[in-house]
């Protein structure tokens, strides 16, 4: 604790210390609407040179706002330009004042005789290495909810179970206007029209959670004038079973106060099915596990999420959130198994399990922002969630050979409280160098119990009751300086680890750790063709809380999955070199060496040898070689996205006495094609093709997945209908296999993913998603 105690008072009196009034560059502002005061939704602003009005610096802006902090010359020119507006040309001097607000400029329509302009606009851009994708004004913006937005967005995978991943990086720490999202369910309150643009970031710097390998950034709409929208939307999914979404979405603002409330409810049902076996490979025999399974699961869920902010004035800002979530699980589980052993009678049984889950997940938070000036701010943000889940699993088994029966009920429960808090500050130093430093606390407790009976004696097999504690304390500064054409950036973060497990009274898990991970970047802009980006960070991988925790979840009668509280974390080096190219053209390349990888490994009980435990187990090392391409097609009527990736990996596998060399090359191929029809009515068609692949120990069959729609809108834009067939083709499904130690394990499943969703939405005024989530406990809630 002497350790904490140093840091904290050290990163006190360095923001003290920096607080202090810098000179710095010049900074320019102002806000752009049209002739009827609203904001333009898109325009680009270009700093020129007075002397031959060629091109200092420029960019894209949305939502009517544009701002450059660090101009580096006395007087220029200011252009703005947007299609269907005259451009405005206007001298600027900071040779009075350093600081220059322009506050409104009005743009005049051209008048056009009979003439619409009708185009595309371009879905992304590259910048210093990171992906930004232009959401608003485009097709994604009518892909139906947040989730459906990313799925047809460049760079980005999200699975049938909406897990979020970055090519060639996995899954990404997620921000929602700057502030950290909970998990999954918040993302799923949200709509694509809420959504203004998304950015990819592959290799965060040292300013975000050294549990983040990749970054993605959603920036919502914003709410431009006092008034109240409201949105309703109905979802109904034909599958194997029939499922429905409904929500409705209500904010306002009025004068300097914004508020929200999202509510939405889903009912989903599915029939899945599932071959799944194991070879246990013993000194004298071997023992073959084979199981055909039907899982019908249900979920209800209710997701709630309400927003107030509050502008107190033009420097200090207060919000505040809150968020619930309410998850209830039913699944019926139907097995037939077949037991086959060396020189022995094969063993027919049949499982039928019944499982109900409950999770319910809420979280308060207050934050607060101090914009001193342009350049400088304090920004302060304290949370706490709590986190309750508890199932009861009724496992009735019959031995048909044998004719015998066994039945256990399971009951599990976990209980977390999350506490979290961050204090984050910018200032430039020296004119030409800013600097970002904060603090960042977090400390998780748990109460967990796991009961296995016997119902037939009613006698306990087991009974456990398991306490996490687990602390860290996060440090971090990262310096930008620009050099002419260069930017470079550079960043130290420190992370200070307690953890703490007790089983039973017995202390299973003391372990402490001090981690430093650096974070480099350098960008160069070659040419008007040509952008050159290099970057490094280190990063930890730590265990998820499942993975530490003792408790048992059944399979079958000759398998189960346990956490293992000696597990190491996972430390990642990543290097990427990326190039942002003519014509929507973007290249990654990447290097990433991890020591310490973990993997869920089947391993022998230690009690029975004829069980196969699943645990997680640690290897050595494992090193990846990738190269990303993202190219972008914006046309009259057609836009269309590609991205490609191509892995090769290098790890060493025990697996029968010997030693596995993985090094099979995988790659994965997306295309998202958006085709205009009219003005108000647009086809999709969106494909991937991910081939065979290793992945540490696991070997996965390919997988392909075609899906197509329609969109089309009413009464101006108001009511917009949606039709989806979402994998057609039912080959979205991944086969996988692992070979570790001495067993063989792998499955061939056959989800529920095939279907086909009409979608009905109505915006009442002119709905502009509002809502800020906000926390400063999203590496935390991901290890639950």
């Amino acid at each position: 604790m002497c350790i904490n105690s140093t840091i904290i008072r050290t990163c006190c009196i360095l923001i003290f210390i920096l607080t202090s009034h810098f000179s710095y560059a010049n900074n320019l502002k102002g806000s752009v609407k049209d002739n009827t005061n609203k904001p333009i939704e898109y325009f680009t602003v270009a700093i020129l040179s007075q002397q031959d009005s060629s091109i200092i610096t420029g960019g894209a802006f949305m939502d009517g706002y544009f701002e450059f902090p660090d101009l580096k010359v006395n007087k220029c020119l200011l252009q703005i330009s947007c299609v269907g507006y005259q451009t405005i040309t206007k001298p600027i001097d900071f040779t009075q004042s350093t600081f220059i607000d322009l506050d409104t400029i009005h743009m005049q329509n051209l008048e056009l005789s009979e003439v619409k302009v009708f185009a595309k606009r371009p879905t992304f851009k590259q910048v210093e290495g990171r992906l930004f994708i232009n959401v608003k004004g485009s097709s994604l913006s009518q892909a139906g909810s947040l989730f459906d937005a990313l799925k047809r967005s460049p760079g980005i995978i999200v699975d049938n179970d909406n897990k979020i991943s970055v090519l060639g990086k996995g899954a990404p720490i997620v921000f929602i206007n700057n502030r950290e999202v909970k998990n999954k369910a918040e993302i799923e309150s949200f709509q694509s029209d809420d959504i203004a643009s998304i950015e990819i970031d592959r290799n965060p710097s040292a300013a975000y959670s050294a549990s983040g390998k990749a970054v993605v950034r959603i920036k919502t709409k914003k709410i431009s004038k006092d008034q109240i929208n409201l949105q309703v939307y109905n979802r109904n999914y034909f599958a194997r079973k029939f499922s429905t979404q409904n929500g409705i979405q209500l904010n306002s603002k009025i004068n300097k106060t914004t508020g929200s409330i999202n509510y939405s409810h889903q009912n989903f049902k599915s029939k899945n099915y599932e071959d799944a076996y194991e070879i246990n490979t013993q000194e004298y025999y071997t023992i073959s596990n084979n199981n055909s399974t039907i899982r019908i699961p249900k979920t209800r869920k209710h997701n709630l999420f309400v927003s107030l902010n509050q502008e107190i004035n033009k420097k200090n800002n207060l919000g505040f959130q809150y968020s619930y979530i309410s998850d209830d699980r039913d699944q019926k589980y139907n097995a037939d198994q077949l037991i086959s052993k060396t020189n022995k009678k094969e063993t027919i049984r049949k499982i039928l399990k019944n499982t109900n889950g409950k999770n319910d997940l809420q979280t308060y938070n207050l934050n607060y922002e101090y914009r001193i000036d342009s350049l400088r701010s304090l920004s302060a943000i304290a949370d706490y969630t709590r986190s309750k889940s508890k199932s009861d699993e009724d496992i009735n088994e019959q031995n048909i050979t044998k004719v015998s029966f066994l039945n256990t009920l399971l009951y599990n429960q976990n209980n977390y409280d999350i506490y979290s808090g961050k204090i984050d500050y910018k200032t430039p130093v020296l004119k030409t160098i800013s600097l970002q430093t904060g603090i960042k606390l977090s400390k998780v407790k748990n109460n967990g119990k796991s009961i296995s009976t016997d119902q037939d004696s009613n006698l306990e097999n087991y009974n456990t009751e398991d306490k996490i504690d687990d602390r860290i304390t996060a440090a971090y500064f990262t310096l930008s300086h620009k050099i002419n054409q260069i930017n470079i950036h550079g960043g130290l973060r420190y992370e200070y680890t307690d953890t703490e497990i007790r089983s039973s009274g017995a202390t299973i898990l003391d372990s402490t750790y001090i981690g430093w991970f650096p974070s480099f970047l350098i960008n160069k802009k070659l040419s008007d063709y040509l952008d050159l980006t290099f970057s490094y960070s280190k990063k930890i991988d730590r265990p998820s809380f499942n993975e530490l925790s003792t408790d048992v979840s059944y399979f079958d009668s000759l398998s189960y999955g346990v956490g293992n509280p000696a597990i190491k974390p996972s430390i990642n080096h990543n290097i990427d070199v990326t190039l942002g190219l003519i014509h929507g053209l973007s290249v990654n390349m990447g290097y990433r060496y991890e020591k310490n990888a973990r993997i869920m490994g089947a391993i022998n009980d230690n009690t029975n040898p004829d069980i196969v435990k699943y645990t997680p187990v640690n290897i050595n090392k494992a090193e990846y070689l990738s190269a990303n391409i993202d190219y972008n097609y914006s046309g009259k009527k057609l836009n269309s996205t590609i991205s490609l990736l191509g892995e090769k990996p290098f790890m060493d596998i025990p697996y029968l006495g010997e030693i596995r060399k993985i090094r099979k090359a995988s790659w994965y191929f997306q295309i998202n094609n958006d085709y205009s029809i009219t003005e108000r009515t647009s086809i999709f068609a969106n494909f991937y093709y991910n081939s065979k692949s290793e992945e540490l120990m696991t070997q996965y069959d390919r997988t392909y997945k075609l899906s197509l729609g329609f969109n089309t809108f009413f009464f101006d834009k108001k009511l917009q209908l949606s039709l989806l067939a979402n994998d057609i083709l039912n080959s979205s499904d991944n086969a996988w296999e692992d070979k570790y130690g001495n067993i063989t394990a792998g499955s061939i499943p056959d989800h529920d993913n095939t279907w086909v969703r009409f979608s009905i939405q109505y915006n009442f005024n002119d709905f502009k998603g509002g809502a800020s989530k906000k926390s400063a406990s999203e590496s935390e809630l991901n290890r639950l």
